[in-house]
């Protein structure tokens, strides 16, 4: 079966994408991906994904950066003449939904988030409709839906009355803890600093903010580093000048899906803090808590359903109301108060990789396609 995928984001950096890519290449089906790009470096390791590119300048509007990349996506999905288009996420479905309903074909729709329900949309009512009104007409096209965690699939199926959602977790593949002191080493952070780590996207309210103030009352003992990049760094770094925690709190720039274990194996403690501003984030179930786990972090997680869930399923962390900094200052100096538990805590995380991985993940994603 020739696959054809549909994506607005940078594939450098998404490793959902390339996981299920070349998933469904190794399982004999041919894939192909028309995706935005933002830089124009060659990308590499895609391996047999044939990959149909759309230039983007991210400093433009998106209310014509999208119109522009659905045009040229839709005219590049229709060339491909795919037995099956799959759209990622929501701003990727209007142009896959497109092409397969040209050709009579079948439509995979995977929700990477709860699209509608975004903290950049909560205060923004007209976007949020448009968003809402996009989906609930597509939706009717779509013969499979996909979502990442139970309570998003849940929340889809009851809004829009579908008969099933299958759940595909963003489980990454599975590797041993490497030794790394990358991160040390990057920041020239003394040896017996010991690293907290936070990776991923710097978003709208997503509890950064409450997560810089946290360490306004710890040790400089410890160092919180932030991978990553998004709209809300300018802000981000201002605040630590403000609260004077250079030397406290430390950043670092994204780092490709392929490179990124490395450094989370240099690290002590993962954070996966994100606030419940919008379901989209209340009902998450991030990449990051399962790298960390990858990596024999122990986790101090969001006390919200679906990650309560993991960190009380693998015993390899602590939960946290996201919101309130002291809160999340007692549990990690907690954290390192006890090298006993902490000990734990990884074992524990080691445990939990060997269950939740993408190995173990793919066989729902490859039951998706047989069953069309």
């Amino acid at each position: 079966m020739h696959i054809s995928m549909a994506v607005f984001g940078d594939l450098r950096f998404d490793y959902r994408v390339f996981r299920e890519a070349q998933c469904l290449c190794q399982a004999g089906h041919r894939v192909s991906i028309v995706s935005s790009v933002f830089n124009p470096a060659p990308l590499q390791g895609w391996g047999k994904v044939e990959l149909y590119l759309i230039p983007i300048d991210r400093s433009g509007s998106l209310r014509l950066t999208y119109p522009h990349f659905w045009r040229q996506a839709k005219q590049l999905l229709l060339a491909a003449r795919a037995d099956a288009y799959h759209a990622h996420d929501l701003d990727a479905l209007w142009p896959a939904a497109a092409a397969a309903r040209r050709f009579d074909v079948p439509l995979i729709y995977d929700s990477h988030e709860y699209w509608t329900e975004q903290s950049s949309l909560v205060n923004r009512p007209a976007i949020r409709q448009f968003w809402a009104l996009l989906e609930s007409r597509l939706i009717r096209r779509v013969h499979r839906t996909i979502a990442v965690s139970t309570s998003i699939a849940r929340s889809l199926q009851e809004q829009y009355g579908l008969e099933e959602v299958v759940v595909v977790r963003n489980l990454p593949l599975y590797r041993s803890p490497v030794p790394s002191d990358r991160i040390r080493a990057e920041l020239g952070l003394a040896a017996d600093r010991r690293v907290v780590l936070y990776q991923g996207g710097f978003l709208t309210d997503n509890g950064l903010a409450e997560q810089i103030d946290a360490f306004g009352g710890l040790g400089e003992d410890l160092a919180f580093v932030l991978v990553g990049d998004g709209p809300r760094e300018t802000a981000l770094k201002a605040q630590v000048r403000e609260r004077d925690l250079g030397n406290r709190v430390y950043f670092v720039p994204r780092v490709p899906f392929a490179e990124l274990h490395s450094y989370t194996c240099s690290a002590d403690l993962g954070l996966c803090l994100i606030k419940g501003k919008g379901r989209s984030f209340y009902y998450s179930l991030p990449n990051k808590l399962f790298e960390y786990l990858m990596a024999g972090l122990p986790v101090l997680a969001s006390d919200f359903p679906d990650m309560r869930a993991v960190i009380e399923e693998s015993a390899a962390g602590l939960v946290a109301n996201p919101n309130d900094p002291e809160e999340v200052r007692a549990q990690i100096e907690g954290f390192f108060a006890d090298p006993a538990r902490a000990s734990a805590y990884r074992q524990a995380a080691l445990a939990a990789a060997r269950r939740y991985n993408w190995e173990q993940e793919a066989p729902r994603l490859l039951a998706v396609y047989a069953g069309l």
